[in-house]
């Protein structure tokens, strides 16, 4: 989400530099790769990132597991707290980051805008499947719950196709 956020336009890396997790990860790229600027540097910050998540993760979940050393699958699912997690270090961080994500990019106007007409897309799309189903293929169609079988086949829907569908069968161009 970051380097879509980014690519977009609707945060800026100087912006992202604000969330210690990001600046840290950013710091180690330039100084492993002084040479590298723009996308490529972005890029490699969010490698990083990553890996530094994933790898926290196995060693937070191996501390756990040899803590409460489980016997069984029953004895995991008994216990308090997750055993696959984040360090507390990490999921502080990744918190953070999250937090900064919702603020400036999951809540942009400009994603709600589209998150709202994405919504109607996929409203009138049931509603005109479940209204006449033999506007889906005849596997759907044939399904004994109607709503099922209309939630089942826009779900596997690509974005591009369900907005084809959606002008053909509303007339409406939301996109």
């Amino acid at each position: 989400d970051v380097d879509d956020g980014v690519r977009s336009g609707l945060i800026e890396l100087e912006q992202l530099l604000e969330v210690d997790l990001v600046r840290e990860h950013w710091r180690s790229a330039l100084d492993a790769h002084p040479q590298l600027a723009g996308k490529r540097l972005l890029f490699e910050t969010i490698r990083r990132m990553l890996s530094a998540q994933v790898y926290d993760i196995i060693d937070a979940t191996r501390a756990a597991l040899d803590d409460a050393v489980p016997a069984e699958a029953d004895a995991v699912r008994r216990c308090d707290k997750p055993l696959v997690r984040f360090s507390a270090d990490m999921r502080a961080r990744s918190t953070a980051l999250k937090r900064f994500l919702f603020a400036n990019l999951y809540r942009h106007p400009q994603v709600q805008s589209t998150r709202s007409r994405a919504e109607q897309v996929l409203r009138d799309l049931f509603a005109a499947y479940a209204d006449d189903v033999s506007q889906m293929p005849p596997d759907f169609a044939s399904r004994p719950d109607r709503e099922r079988a209309c939630a089942d086949y826009i779900a596997g829907m690509t974005d591009r196709f369900a907005i084809r569908e959606h002008q053909r069968l509303t007339g409406k161009s939301l996109f």
